[in-house]
């Protein structure tokens, strides 16, 4: 249909009115209608088409709307000296450009569906009302082949599905992609029949969602449908809609229609034509599971993606703007603090693109502060659908469709400590069972509000997590807040203690009702180990440094037995400045000594020492303290590593009367053990082994199987330097089999060693390579770069024994690399001798 002179000098007028009015959002146009009394129901795609297809506002309440909207853009257009048109002269336009409708039209307005007939074929045109294509689209390259696959109709008889359903949080560029899939779409010949966009205001700030009958009625304007031809209600409309969706099917002109922002799956079930042959492409923040066809979800970009990004829009600005790629590593943590979120990107690129010369590391610095993150990711222009360049903006359309019991499990699951959670961890939080607490997880999946992790574990992405944050710290939140976060810290802790029990103390029977095992305790410890890290700076903060040093005081014994695990160090700064606010010496003594004994598992004795020394300090200004014995232990401990053997015996010496005053038994055998270990360094054996071996009856008699291994591995270095290799190989056996049963990786890869050493003594030359070749692997995965260097240099010995000089030298030099990166110059020095007088020393293994 071609528009002639009223109809065509009605929408230039109009138009040249809007852009002198500077172009507002057809979002604040809909607002306009519905701020009248009563409201006036306009949709922003039939204002879009009288500006630009020529459409002509019909009689009635859109004629009346029409006078309030010219009226609003004159109002604007003042500032700009564009000529002033009256009220009557507006209307006199109109009603020439309807006339002239009516004449090109011809005949009478066909009043009821069920008569109506679509125009001739040869009136048709290819009906399009896109929103512009993207400029310089990147990322989602998968998603969107995966997308024209689902368009092309070469496949529909191998995917015959209609609908396909884009969903992710708000922000991740769900329509950007479906605007750019349809204009590939267009470019390949697809969809003759035209491509349609519907916003369906599912996530609108008014809640005024777009019922399935008003779409249709937009749709078959867009179809080129006169207006008087859809004057229909309810399923009339509809009725219509699938008549004009058939014929074109019939007629192969296939459609695709976008509808945008999608809340329900009732919003469009009913739009979904019969035929195959059309598509409807949904973007919707929600997954409606119940609709059939293809779901597609989205989520952050990946890293390189969400570079070019910003990299791109800055150069769409500016082509020399070099800033992305001349600052990678500032590049890359803008990227991170924006979550890798299309909209953060997009508003941190427009930031950058405001202040050509500010460095990419300057709004770092500003986004780095996690407290005004979302303040600063706000731009105040909307893109070029109406939609605000906010962050916050974006989630709080999500947040307003949950219901008030959805919205407060939203609230109370960011505030679980770490970086994911576990069912358990989130029905503690809402205080629900394990049905009711999965019923509030499953909601808020389907609202791209926390994703999956594991088949047990979830998250939110960190921008959602700051506004949920924001959400509970409001007044009317706050106390419910804080109840759970204490309800939660309070679970943390009594579960750590008993799993840290079980990892410490191991024995036959269970020591607890939470975990039937110490294979159970250590499990949950690794997987929430993040969790109870986070915890420990959580209770800090909340200033409950009671809760901060027992959380960190249970996370000891995984300390010890996890190299991989670094964050260490952290945790227990924050432990020691939660205890020196709360000022209380005990509690000091005992935190002072479980730092010192991390630093002699990692093999940093000095620094061990010195926080033993402090506690010993703070020991002697009070009369009696529980940790004493155990004080004076870790102290001998450090002073035994560092070689100063004279030194450490009268540390121990008290311990074990410390220990025999309180009638400690465990600790008695504790004291027995190391000073077995201490008269072994000082050769002698005979009486080491009196030690060690009331030591292994102690650990019988409690039940210690865990500590009865490490004491038989004791005993078989004490046979060992005893030149009893028999005896020893039996120990040390025995002493494998228990590190094993406790998958203690540390005691095994040791244990393994020694065992290779006695067989070496044997004269099994064979077996002892294979069993120090099967301790570097065990040695390897558990990080233990000095013991590896250890095995490593005894291995070496052991291949030039039997003539292996090249296998030798490349023990030797792996030992020496080992050596250096666990930072232990001695040994390092010593690989470097046996690699350089290789074929002149006699075999060596240490233990």
């Amino acid at each position: 249909m071609t528009l002639s002179g009223a109809v065509d000098r009605f929408t230039i007028e109009l138009k040249s009115l809007y852009e002198a009015a500077g172009k507002p959002t057809l979002s604040q146009l809909v607002r306009l209608a519905t701020k009248q009394a009563p409201p006036i129901k306009i949709s922003d795609s039939t204002i879009s088409a009288w500006l630009n297809s020529g459409h002509v506002p019909g009689p009635g309440p859109k004629e009346k709307y029409f006078v309030l909207l010219v009226n609003y853009l004159q109002k604007r257009a003042e500032k700009r000296d564009h000529p002033q048109r009256s009220e009557g002269a507006w209307l006199h336009l109109l009603h020439a450009a309807r006339e002239e409708r009516k004449a090109h039209r011809g005949g009478r307005p066909i009043k009821d569906a069920e008569h109506a007939q679509p125009s001739a074929p040869g009136e048709w045109h290819s009906a399009e009302n896109l929103p512009p294509q993207p400029v310089g689209f990147v990322g989602r390259d998968d998603h969107l082949a995966d997308l024209l696959d689902q368009l092309d109709p070469q496949q529909a008889r191998q995917r015959p599905a209609t609908v396909t359903a884009v969903s992710g949080m708000g922000g991740t560029g769900k329509t950007t992609l479906a605007i750019e899939a349809a204009y590939r779409a267009r470019e390949r010949g697809w969809f003759s029949g035209g491509m349609l966009f519907v916003d369906m205001r599912g996530y609108s700030s008014n809640d005024s969602d777009l019922k399935a009958e008003n779409a249709a009625e937009q749709l078959l304007q867009h179809l080129g449908v006169p207006e008087n031809d859809i004057q229909l209600t309810g399923s009339g409309v509809l009725d219509l809609w699938r008549t004009h969706t058939g014929l074109r099917s019939r007629q192969k002109r296939p459609l695709l229609i976008i509808l945008d922002n999608v809340s329900t799956a009732s919003q469009v079930a009913p739009l979904i034509p019969a035929s195959s042959d059309h598509r409807i492409l949904i973007t919707t923040r929600h997954v409606l599971a119940s609709l059939p066809g293809r779901q597609i979800q989205i989520d952050e970009l990946p890293q390189a993606n969400a570079l070019a990004i910003i990299d791109q829009a800055l150069r769409i600005a500016n082509p020399g703007d070099s800033r992305v790629a001349d600052n990678p590593e500032d590049a890359a943590q803008l990227a991170s603090l924006c979550g890798r979120l299309p909209l953060a990107l997009q508003i941190g690129a427009a930031l950058l693109k405001i202040e050509p010369n500010r460095s990419l590391a300057s709004l770092v610095d500003e986004l780095r502060d996690a407290r005004n993150r979302l303040d600063s990711l706000e731009y105040g222009e909307v893109d070029v659908l109406g939609n605000p360049l906010a962050v916050r903006a974006a989630f709080a359309l999500s947040y307003r469709r949950l219901s008030p019991a959805e919205a407060r499990a939203f609230r109370l699951l960011a505030l679980a400590p770490g970086p994911d959670f576990s069912l358990e961890t989130a029905g503690v939080l809402l205080e629900a069972t394990g049905p009711g607490t999965r019923q509030f997880i499953r909601k808020l999946m389907s609202a791209h509000l926390i994703v999956s992790q594991s088949s047990e574990r979830w998250l939110m992405h960190d921008l959602i997590r700051l506004y949920a944050e924001e959400k509970a710290e409001e007044e009317e939140h706050n106390s419910e807040a804080s109840e759970a976060l204490r309800r939660i810290l309070l679970h943390l802790l009594a579960v750590a203690e008993e799993a840290d029990q079980q990892i410490r103390w191991a024995s036959d029977e269970a020591q607890g009702e939470q975990f039937p095992s110490r294979g159970d305790a250590w499990d949950w410890m690794v997987s929430e180990h993040r969790t109870l890290v986070s915890a420990v700076f959580y209770a800090y903060h909340a200033e409950w440094d009671v809760v901060a040093m027992a959380i960190a005081m249970r996370l000891d014994g995984y300390f010890k037995h996890n190299r991989h695990a670094t964050d260490w160090e952290d945790v227990y700064d924050i432990a020691l400045k939660a205890c020196h606010r709360y000022g209380e010496p005990r509690l000091t003594i005992e935190l002072l000594s479980t730092i010192g004994g991390l630093y002699d598992a990692a093999r940093q004795s000095e620094i061990a020492l010195s926080f033993h020394r402090e506690a010993i300090d703070l020991l002697a200004k009070i009369d009696h303290h529980p940790s004493k014995a155990s004080v004076f232990n870790h102290t001998a401990t450090s002073l035994l590593d560092t070689l100063r053997f004279e030194e450490a015996l009268p540390y121990f010496r008290k311990a074990l009367t410390a220990y025999r005053k309180d009638g400690d038994i465990r600790g008695e055998g504790l004291v027995l053990h190391n000073l077995g270990s201490l008269l072994n360094k000082l050769g002698e054996p005979k009486q080491a082994l009196e030690y060690l071996q009331r030591d292994l009856t102690i650990c019988q008699e409690l039940g210690d199987r865990k500590g009865a291994g490490e004491t038989l591995n004791t005993l078989g270095c004490a046979y060992y330097d005893l030149r009893d290799y028999e005896k020893a190989a039996t120990s040390f056996k025995q002493s494998l089999n228990i590190a094993r049963e406790f998958q203690d990786r540390d005691q095994e890869g040791q244990v393994l060693k020694n065992l290779a050493n006695a067989y070496v003594e044997l004269g099994k030359l064979p077996e002892a390579l294979s069993l120090y070749e099967q301790a570097l692997q065990v040695q390897r995965v558990s990080g233990d770069r000095y013991r590896e260097a250890e095995t490593l240099m005894n291995l070496g010995a052991t291949h030039e024994e039997i003539g292996q000089i090249g296998n030798a030298a490349d023990c030797f030099k792996k030992a020496a690399a080992a050596f250096q990166e666990a930072g232990n110059t001695d040994g390092l020095l010593a690989a470097q001798r046996w690699m350089q007088n290789l074929r002149t020393r006699s075999p060596f293994h240490n233990r």
